[in-house]
């Protein structure tokens, strides 16, 4: 039997975690993530669903929902992105489970990757990555905003100071390396 060992996806055995002058970098290598789209015509499932499985309303647009172990991230009309800390194991099978027929739903853990970015200067940094103005975003809201080329998802933590950045994993190199860059030009 082939001894396999988990790697996060920039590559190492464990999770990338780095402060530059005062702003802290860290890959989240155990969050689990799942696309859910309502699919046409079963907005009254859906919607019964919703309260039973995810424990949070939906966000609004622009906004995320939820605890600080699980969220919903509004991406699009009727489209949203679940996530959870890593106990929560087949978390795209339970949520089909639940929502039956009234969704379509995807994992998504191993296509993204997420990095938690805190520190004072947050901000500045970000504004040489991306157009978003992360100086007005209060805690809760998400974003979908290139991030230096890259089509990311940008969630406010907490304002001012804690962002989330996911990525698509393919590019997590090239992402660490511009926050990095970034965070190392203050």
């Amino acid at each position: 039997m082939a001894s396999l060992t988990a790697i996060t996806a920039l590559g190492g055995i464990t999770a990338y975690d780095e402060t530059i002058g005062g702003i802290r970098i860290a890959e989240i290598a155990d969050t689990c993530l799942a696309s859910l789209a309502m699919r046409r015509g079963r907005m009254a499932d859906f919607e019964k669903a919703v309260g039973k499985v995810l424990g949070t309303d939906l966000p609004a647009p622009g906004q995320r929902a939820g605890t600080d172990a699980h969220g919903v991230i509004w991406m699009g009309p009727d489209q949203f992105l679940v996530e959870a800390e890593t106990g929560a194991t087949d978390l795209a099978g339970r949520l089909a489970a639940s929502f039956g027929a009234a969704a379509s739903i995807t994992d998504q853990s191993d296509a993204w990757v997420r990095f938690d970015i805190t520190g004072k200067d947050v901000p500045a940094m970000l504004e040489r990555l991306s157009a978003a103005d992360t100086r007005l975003m209060q805690g809760g809201a998400a974003v979908r905003t290139p991030v230096h080329h890259m089509l990311c998802v940008l969630v406010c933590r907490d304002a001012y100071i804690g962002f989330t950045i996911y990525g698509p994993r393919a590019s997590a190199q090239s992402l660490h390396h511009a926050l990095t860059t970034a965070a190392a030009s203050l």
